[in-house]
């Protein structure tokens, strides 16, 4: 009842004329399987979901196997993290459970409480604003006031892939080609790995799947994270509050498996709002870039908002994104671990 109750309040909130908008509610479960540490001090970051004029979540429940854990709060953006602990480590592997009840609308433009616009207007470590995309701004006429042209201009200037071989899916048609030039340096579908493989090697954040607004605007080929962080760098630099959120996306089946994470953007208009954008969603299907130029679907959750995040006890200084375990054994960041994730219908 409670749930239901949400769902009708927010339609009527979110849609002050009375149109319908579409809800779901699933469960979701996030599982980790660690390694054995071999007794040394072992520690674990995973988001946790909050609950927002979108989302409800309730009936949350954590299984550390035994670990200690504490629920903490990520104050600059308000979000939630959980951190798994042992300093004396272990001897034997774990199965770590996170799991929730998920209620999610499909939204337009929603004015959220406790949210300052003030604070989304200045860069951050991938998302920097400035004279660099202030040129793009003018050498491309955009315009604060056509916030719909700057969604338009980075969904025709990015192209979807994530090329990690020569023989992978993203690399051949009908994701790239052969003579495809890409992004304002017009490179070739090679050049695009010859970058990902070098910064594979060196550690690097000058490729696709790191939300780097440089890279995105340079280069043109990536995934949500680069789609939206470009939008936010000339949304920021145009003076227009914009917002990273990333999440992971609901299949349309009953129940089954999400095989990874899912990022989108709003951008805040004075009196009116925050409105949604998912214009990585846009390139896959243009049939839908009308649709999600102000609407999002209702078949996603949201883990955290934001970049950049300051989480406590964490060696690796601050974290670009957030969605995925953060592992740490004796103090050393590992992946030592599998993951996955699963959703049912409720």
């Amino acid at each position: 009842m409670k749930k239901l109750l949400f769902s009708l309040v927010a339609i009527i909130v979110l849609n002050g004329c009375g149109e319908s908008m579409n809800s779901r509610e699933f469960s979701f479960t996030y599982s980790v399987d660690l390694d054995s540490s071999n007794g040394e001090k072992i520690e674990l970051w995973l988001p946790v979901p909050v609950s927002n004029e979108v989302q409800t979540i309730s009936n949350l429940e954590i299984d550390a196997d035994g670990l200690s854990y504490e629920i903490k709060d990520e104050k600059k953006h308000g979000n939630k993290y959980v951190y798994i602990f042992s300093n004396s480590g272990t001897q034997a592997s774990k199965k770590i459970s996170m799991s929730f009840d998920v209620a999610r609308l499909e939204h337009q433009n929603v004015n959220y409480e406790n949210v300052d616009p003030s604070n989304y207007l200045s860069g951050s470590m991938l998302v920097p604003v400035g004279k660099y995309f202030s040129k793009t701004i003018e050498d491309n006429s955009l315009n604060k006031n056509d916030m719909n042209g700057v969604y338009k201009f980075v969904l025709e200037g990015m192209h979807y892939g994530k090329p990690k071989s020569v023989d992978n899916v993203y690399y051949n048609d009908p994701w790239m080609s052969e003579d495809g030039k890409y992004g304002n340096k017009k490179v070739s579908r090679d050049q695009v790995l010859a970058l990902y493989q070098f910064a594979k090697q060196t550690k690097g954040t000058y490729t696709f799947g790191n939300g780097n607004s440089y890279y995105a605007c340079d280069i043109g080929v990536g995934n949500c994270t680069d789609y939206h962080s470009y939008f936010i760098s000339l949304s920021r630099t145009l003076e227009t509050p914009a917002r990273f959120h990333m999440g992971f996306p609901i299949p349309s089946g009953d129940e089954g498996k999400v095989k990874g994470y899912h990022c989108w953007a709003d951008y805040y208009v004075d009196g009116e709002g925050w409105y949604p954008v998912d214009i990585s969603e846009a390139d896959k299907d243009k049939s839908k870039k009308d649709y999600f130029f102000g609407t999002v679907d209702e078949s996603r959750v949201e883990m955290m908002k934001g970049r950049d995040f300051v989480l406590d006890e964490y060696n690796g200084g601050k974290v670009n994104l957030f969605i995925y375990p953060l592992l740490e054994i004796g103090d050393k960041s590992s992946d030592s671990y599998s993951k996955s994730f699963s959703y049912k219908n409720l």
